[in-house]
């Protein structure tokens, strides 16, 4: 079997799916961005790839950089890790002869549209063969858009917790957060769909004395989160930090308190695979995640005072949280794991082949 795995980035779930592959017999054909983390993976483990950069989704050179190719090698599936990498593919595919089945990755609820052009050049495409949902809320998003079931794969993004290295405690101690604190944290760029105007608004009822601390993690794209900062002495923005994965890894908890269009975030994976309970809403896929009461809390979106309360209530009882971070990383383990991704990323390649070839 040959795959042509196009827009391979700096993900490293999507590395290790690659290595499963290759050790299931899977050749790997990658598009790459120059000069970027996949670029130089794919040259250290010896994967035959073409650099390209995706401008825009009718970027013509990315367009001509496809049918060059395409003509050199013999494909199976076409596989498209993003919107632009997918809109060229079905661009550059669409006089052939014989179609390559095309297979796109969805990671996001929303921002498609039955009326919006540019979504028929993508996931509404008719000659697009399959869509992987990181989650089932992507699936029932895509399916309510009128794209048919047998098209549409749920594949969770799997984990490992062996990739992750926890920062010590006193990383959160030189950030002048006292050694005895409840520290809460969140990761990711700020953005309005995010929510932590919420958890700011969760944070500005305590009070110092309580000794519970936010770390926030992250680029702040949000207008009106820009004034809040530096205005709650139990609040530390840190803006961009490479080691955020391990800094949560450093955090009782960890906070998500997105408002909605969550596919799985990656973030919280991070953190549950560190053993940190998450404390998140109930939007996209996070339910599917998340056990409520067991393996992290459960709130509903836009709602400061359910995230307050969760937050004292795992502030109040160490061994409820110690027990609900073990049955966090046991999700991981469990049907979180890359292995499964991986298994059914194989499975779902056979079963296109299988179809593929009954019906020439």
């Amino acid at each position: 079997m040959h795959v042509l795995l196009s827009n391979l980035v700096d993900d490293r779930a999507e590395f290790h799916t690659v290595q499963g592959l290759l050790a299931a017999s899977v050749q790997i054909f990658a598009l790459c961005k120059p000069d970027s983390p996949a670029h130089r993976w794919c040259k250290e483990a010896g994967i035959e790839h073409q650099t390209i950069t995706f401008r825009h989704r009718l970027d013509k050179k990315a367009i001509q950089i496809y049918r060059q190719v395409l003509h050199e090698h013999s494909f199976d599936i076409i596989h498209c890790l993003s919107n632009r990498a997918l809109s060229t593919a079905l661009w550059a595919t669409r006089q052939q002869d014989k179609h390559v089945p095309i297979v796109a990755y969805r990671g996001t609820v929303g921002h498609l549209s039955r009326w919006d052009p540019a979504s028929w050049l993508s996931y509404l495409h008719p000659r697009l063969h399959n869509i992987v949902c990181v989650s089932q809320a992507v699936r029932d998003y895509l399916h309510a858009l009128g794209i048919p079931e047998e098209r549409l794969q749920v594949i969770w993004k799997g984990h490992d917790p062996a990739w992750y290295q926890a920062a010590p405690r006193n990383a959160l101690t030189d950030l002048a957060i006292p050694e005895d604190a409840f520290v809460a944290g969140f990761a990711g760029n700020i953005r309005p769909v995010k929510g932590v105007r919420y958890l700011l608004e969760a944070f500005s009822q305590i009070t110092p004395t309580e000794k519970i601390h936010l770390v926030i993690a992250g680029e702040v794209r949000d207008p009106q989160i820009r004034p809040l900062v530096g205005k709650h002495p139990n609040v530390h923005f840190l803006g961009y930090r490479p080691d955020a994965t391990s800094l949560m890894g450093a955090c009782d908890v960890m906070v998500m308190p997105s408002t909605e269009r969550e596919g799985l975030p990656k973030a919280v994976l991070e953190a549950m695979a560190q053993g940190v309970p998450p404390i998140t809403t109930n939007v996209g896929g996070l339910p599917e995640l998340i056990e409520d009461g067991k393996s992290g809390y459960l709130v509903p979106p836009k709602d400061a005072k359910a995230l307050l309360h969760a937050i004292r209530k795992l502030a109040a009882d160490p061994q409820h949280r110690k027990q609900m971070g073990i049955a966090a990383a046991k999700r991981i383990q469990g049907p979180f794991h890359i292995s499964h991704t991986v298994e059914k990323t194989l499975a779902l390649y056979h079963r296109i082949l299988e179809n593929h070839t009954s019906a020439r």
